[in-house]
């Protein structure tokens, strides 16, 4: 059975951890491909400081050479509010017969109790929750912990096995940037040359995005 791996965020702007995290859990669960999706309207964050247009050549410029990730617009499209319930059913419809599985870092994932119809999400898609080596484990609420109890799966093979259902973790150093540094630094003038693809640095530079602004 296929595994498509879906990599959500506002990519503002897509930086090398994304990448790596992408990578990664291809490499690690032998997904087929990742699907990067960039939200629209947020529900829990503000909104997006660059455009959907440049969020979008930015990060098609940043996978370019990738031939394992993928673009997938539809929440743009949508010009709605960015649910993930919402996403992974229109994906469920899309991919009926292949393993979906959402990723995500283990501190959005400590807080996947306070999305729309979070219960629900394993009825569309299994979810991969990324740990950085060292990291605390500990989850504050106690029907998420519950939930994890309930649905954690230990064999790599469950994934494969059934189209959705599971929570697995994984291990992956992931690199300690974010969007919002790059931004300051940015908007400083300090160099970010290291935290992004160069294809995206020179499309920063050349769009003048992320300056007068954190």
């Amino acid at each position: 059975m296929p595994l498509i791996g879906i990599l959500g965020g506002t990519f503002d702007p897509i930086h090398n951890g994304h990448i790596r995290l992408a990578l990664e859990a291809k490499e690690q669960l032998s997904l087929d491909h990742v699907r990067l999706i960039p939200v629209n309207f947020p529900p829990h964050r503000s909104t997006p400081v660059a455009s959907a247009d440049h969020r979008r050549a930015m990060i098609e410029l940043a996978i370019s050479n990738e031939e394992n990730l993928c673009i997938d617009v539809r929440e743009i499209d949508s010009n709605e509010i960015s649910y993930s319930i919402n996403t992974l059913q229109s994906l469920r419809q899309e991919f009926a017969d292949d393993a979906l599985c959402l990723i995500l870092g283990r501190d959005a994932f400590n807080k996947i109790d306070s999305w729309k119809d979070w219960e629900e999400l394993l009825d569309y898609a299994h979810i991969i929750v990324a740990n950085r080596p060292g990291e605390s484990d500990k989850v504050e609420s106690q029907d998420l912990e519950q939930w994890i109890k309930q649905h954690q799966s230990n064999r790599f093979s469950s994934l494969k096995e059934n189209l959705s259902g599971a929570i697995y973790f994984i291990d992956i150093p992931m690199l300690d940037i974010s969007s919002s540094m790059i931004r300051q630094k940015n908007n400083q003038h300090e160099t970010i040359d290291e935290f992004l693809p160069p294809s995206t640095l020179s499309y920063i530079k050349d769009n003048h995005l992320y300056l007068d602004t954190a």
